[in-house]
């Protein structure tokens, strides 16, 4: 599912190359990447999971019912938290929040969270203290939150 995330690893990977060529690591440009690359990521993860929402309610034959998800899912999703994607899951079924709940690991979901808390102080003024490296990493494992949000709707 890398086409989820695509702007953000786009950002990401100009913003390494920007950093390498620049010789701008360690530098305060390069904490003001990382938390624009937070906001760009939590703002791709609630559209991926709108997508998802989307696509879930595109299985049945009803054109009403597909344009309610649509409609209704940016006003029931309103943080990219693991938990509220764990409860906007659940608005489909416990099953799904379970299975979904079931299939993160701890320490995934950990640094996940702890990521979209640092978008979270990146966007209003407190400034991200979220290491550029880290990055990759929380990339990944948003990847994997969004595979078990699919995962968890078939």
């Amino acid at each position: 599912m890398p086409e989820h995330l695509s702007r953000t690893q786009v950002a990401f990977e100009e913003c390494t190359t920007h950093l390498q060529e620049t010789k701008a690591a360690g530098s305060p440009v390069e904490s003001y990447l990382a938390g624009h690359i937070l906001v760009l990521l939590c703002a791709d993860m609630e559209q991926a999971l709108y997508r998802i929402a989307t696509r879930r309610a595109q299985r049945a034959t009803d054109s009403l019912l597909q344009t309610f998800v649509s409609n209704a899912s940016p006003k029931i999703l309103r943080s990219v938290q693991k938990g509220e994607i764990a409860a906007f899951l659940g608005s489909f079924g416990a099953d799904c929040k379970t299975r979904f709940n079931e299939a993160l690991e701890d320490r995934d979901v950990t640094t996940y969270n702890n990521a979209v808390q640092d978008r979270h102080k990146a966007a209003h003024g407190q400034g991200s203290t979220t290491a550029f490296l880290e990055l990759q990493a929380i990339i990944n494992t948003a990847h994997k939150i969004l595979d078990s949000a699919e995962n968890s709707l078939m």
